[in-house]
């Protein structure tokens, strides 16, 4: 864990990955067993007889961490030395995953913006015009246009999810 918040920050905001991979990687450097070491991983974690860590967990660095500990017990590769790389590894995903999001945050913002525009519009059509609303509620090409209106609007917010959605896959960090 560590401070969030600035100096004398009060709360403790949880260890990443990939400092949690620094940490069993410096106690593996350190003289500690590999049981020792993954201890340093958190959450309780246990090992078996190889070594292995048993995680909670089932991604892509969980068994990045498996194999590195396997393989860290049959060769005999220091521990550390495989964590070490695995922890960089780990963070460079980690600052991508953090690129992929501060990217999307413009684009979802403006979809939001373009959402709520025609209801602005609205809004500002019945205070410049009173009788707007009553043109729209009360004539067949009044209703006509706000069935036209929200047809458009609905398409509209759908293809804007879908271009998000296609940007946010694209830019997905395994």
């Amino acid at each position: 864990m560590r401070p969030r918040g600035g100096p004398g920050g009060r709360e403790l905001e949880p260890a990443t990955d990939a400092e949690r991979l620094a940490a069993v990687a410096a106690a593996s450097r350190a003289g500690a067993s590999a049981a020792e070491s993954w201890c340093e991983w958190g959450d309780g974690t246990a090992i078996n007889d190889e070594g292995v860590p048993i995680l909670d967990r089932d991604d892509s660095l969980a068994r990045d961490a498996i194999a590195a500990a396997r393989l860290a017990h049959s060769s005999g590769v220091p521990l550390a030395d495989l964590v070490s790389a695995l922890a960089r590894v780990e963070a460079v995903r980690e600052s991508a995953r953090l690129a992929v999001t501060v990217a999307m945050a413009g684009p979802r913002a403006s979809a939001r913006l373009l959402g709520w525009l025609p209801v602005a519009g609205l809004v500002v059509g019945a205070i410049v015009e009173p009788r707007t609303i009553t043109v729209l509620a009360t004539t067949q090409l009044g209703w006509a246009l706000v069935v036209i209106a929200v047809t458009l609007m609905t398409i509209g917010r759908r293809w804007m999810a879908a271009l998000l959605r296609t940007a946010a896959v694209a830019g997905a960090v395994p």
